[in-house]
């Protein structure tokens, strides 16, 4: 399920009262931010799953997590996210919330499934250095044309997220 928002919401308190108002029923559900990166020409920063990963070992995805208590605010929480996984040397930009996806998965580390609603962000690239901060969780960085996308290679719900960027479909 997606959401279109048509004001930004900052804190879980303000997407709750979002929901309501806007009379959207979720399930209980945590938040999480993903970026959608994509450099000056387009190009999109995917990163590539390691060993050390939860889940979806060798597969493509977005820089992203879960919202976190010390995280004063949904762009807090993205901005954290992208240094952690991807360097403070790196210059970025967080330009806009896009949507939100509601997304069922299994957490291996806690046995049981959460309902995460990814907060999608759209991110500029700018300059500097990307490497992976932490090491065994990915491999590596890699760029990609929407139209280049090695689908077969890319997590599906990061897959989704680009279709619902690009195209407005929700796959989710």
């Amino acid at each position: 399920m997606f959401i279109d928002f048509d004001i930004e919401v900052n804190t879980k308190e303000e997407l709750d009262k979002y929901l309501v108002d806007k009379k959207i029923e979720l399930p209980s559900y945590r938040p999480a931010v993903i970026a959608l990166i994509l450099d000056k020409d387009g190009n999109i920063l995917l990163q590539r799953r390691g060993p050390k990963s939860r889940d979806e070992f060798g597969m493509l995805e977005d820089i992203g997590g879960a919202v976190e208590e010390s995280d004063v605010t949904f762009r807090d929480a993205m901005g954290r996210e992208i240094i952690e996984e991807a360097s403070n040397e790196m210059n970025f930009t967080i330009n806009k919330l896009i949507g939100g996806c509601l997304i069922n998965k299994f957490n291996p580390r806690v046995g049981e499934d959460v309902n995460w609603l990814f907060l999608l962000y759209e991110c500029s690239y700018i300059d500097g250095e990307i490497r992976c901060n932490e090491e065994g969780k990915a491999l590596g960085y890699e760029w990609y044309k929407y139209d280049e996308f090695p689908k077969e290679e890319i997590a599906s719900s990061t897959l989704s997220f680009w279709e619902y960027y690009y195209n407005k479909k929700e796959t989710c």
